[in-house]
C-alpha cells in the first residue's frame, strides 16, 4: 500500500479516537524524545486507546498477533473475549464477533501496529519491526500489563522482554533509547508523561534491567 495513504489511515484512525472518546490534555515537562518508546498501563484497552489517539506524538502500538488477521482475531473473540469472559451464548456471539474481527483486524492493520507474537519464536519479528521503527524516528506504545483486563489504576505485574529493545538499540546506533513511563488520569482527563528512563552507561544490561523495570513501573503508578 502507498505510503501516502498508510499515513493518512493512521492520521484518521486517531481523529477517530478523538471524536468518540473525551479530550484528553497532554502534562509533560520536558520535550518529546525523538524516538521513544512509551509505556502504559493497558487498564483493559483504555490504556492503548488512549495514548494512541490523544498523545501529542504520534506512536505505533504494540498489539498481539491474533488482532492482524480476521480469522485469528474472531476465534480470539469468539472462544474466550465474547463467550467465556463475557458469557455472551455462542450463538450471539456469533453475530456480533464477525463484523466487530472485521473492523478490528482492518483498523489494527490501517494504524501500523506491530504484532507481538508472544510465546512464539517469531517475537524476534517483533523486535525487528520494532528496531526499523525506531530508526525511521516512530514511537512506540507498547502495554506491558500481564493481566491487562485489570481496569483498575494500580500497576500490577508487568513483563520486562520489551527492555530488549535497549539491547537491540545500543548495538544499531551506539545510543540508549529512552523508555518514557505515561500514566493516564480518567478522572482529569489527562495524560502524564514521565521523565524518560534509560539506561546506564556504567553497569550491564542485565544488572541494570531491575532498575529501569523499576523506575517505570513506579512512574506508571497511581499518584492517588
Amino acid at each position: 500500500m502507498n505510503k501516502n495513504i498508510d499515513k493518512g489511515l493512521f492520521h484518521f484512525c486517531r481523529l477517530l479516537v478523538r471524536i468518540f472518546t473525551p479530550r484528553y490534555n497532554v502534562i509533560r515537562k520536558d520535550k518529546p524524545v525523538l524516538p521513544s518508546v512509551y509505556i502504559v498501563h493497558h487498564q483493559n484497552l483504555w490504556g492503548p486507546i488512549i495514548s494512541f489517539g490523544w498523545l501529542d506524538v504520534p506512536a505505533r502500538i504494540w498489539v498481539l498477533s491474533v488482532f492482524f488477521s480476521f480469522r485469528e482475531c474472531f476465534r480470539q473473540y469468539y472462544d474466550y473475549t465474547f463467550t467465556k469472559r463475557y458469557g455472551v451464548p455462542k450463538f450471539l456471539a456469533g453475530i456480533i464477533v464477525a463484523p466487530l474481527a472485521l473492523i478490528v483486524s482492518g483498523i489494527i492493520r490501517a494504524i501500523k501496529a506491530i504484532p507481538v507474537f508472544r510465546g512464539s519464536r517469531k517475537i524476534v519479528d517483533t523486535f525487528k519491526m520494532s528496531m526499523s521503527a525506531l530508526e525511521e524516528n516512530h514511537n512506540l506504545i507498547i502495554c506491558p500489563d500481564i493481566d491487562y483486563t485489570d481496569k483498575s489504576s494500580n500497576v500490577g505485574e508487568i513483563y520486562q522482554g520489551f527492555l530488549h529493545l535497549e539491547k537491540k538499540y545500543r548495538e544499531k546506533t551506539g545510543k540508549h533509547v529512552a523508555f518514557v513511563p505515561l500514566r493516564i488520569d480518567m478522572d482529569k482527563h489527562c495524560i502524564i508523561v514521565g521523565d524518560a528512563v534509560y539506561f546506564s552507561d556504567e553497569d550491564s544490561f542485565r544488572n541494570d534491567r531491575t532498575n529501569v523495570y523499576n523506575r517505570l513501573k513506579s512512574h506508571m503508578g497511581a499518584s492517588n
